[in-house]
């Protein structure tokens, strides 16, 4: 088996998305955002939050990954950020839509980047939130669910880019592990 168990079901997430919309549709009380999402674990999570916002978004999709095809950050995050983007940054109200937020080192990357764009505001929204010890804090305006510190796959998140497909969130089985 790829997995050892759920820990979201796809009826959780379907759920938790709606009512994440709600909350940060009600926020940003009519006002347009732009949302950064990293891809390739948030495009999923993304796409059916966005879709379910009652304000009016635009999507950029950025490339930034510390993982490299392990199973642990490796610490040095790459950053795929395109030098025109800047200028859709600068002031508008920015939502970073993540995936998982586990060391904080993309997160935090990624944050710091948009600072220096002068957008009008910055918010994060997160899928998963492992309860670890986060080498950079990052203040999650916007979260799904806490889990354990197990390394996921499904709903967009993947083990050297498979799994991906899952509609659910599970625990990857430790023999499958190289």
């Amino acid at each position: 088996m790829i997995y050892d168990r759920i820990l979201i079901t796809a009826e959780q997430l379907d759920a938790r998305i709606t009512a994440l919309a709600q909350h940060i549709s009600a926020a940003y009380n009519g006002d347009s955002i732009l949302a950064m999402v990293l891809l390739e674990g948030a495009k999923p999570f993304a796409r059916q939050l966005l879709s379910r916002l009652t304000i009016p978004a635009a999507a950029e999709y950025l490339k930034v990954s510390s993982y490299h095809g392990g199973t642990k950050s490796t610490g040095d995050v790459i950053l795929n950020f395109p030098i025109e983007l800047n200028n859709k940054i600068r002031g508008n109200n920015i939502l970073i839509i993540d995936d998982i937020y586990d060391t904080g080192l993309t997160l935090a990357s990624t944050v710091d980047h948009v600072r220096q764009c002068e957008p009008k505001a910055i918010k994060t929204c997160v899928l998963l939130e492992k309860q670890i010890l986060h080498h950079r804090f990052v203040p999650i305006d916007f979260l799904g669910f806490q889990i354990e510190d197990t390394f996921v796959i499904g709903f967009g998140m993947d083990y050297r880019n498979q799994y991906r497909n899952l509609p659910f969130i599970a625990s990857l089985h430790p023999d499958r592990i190289a």
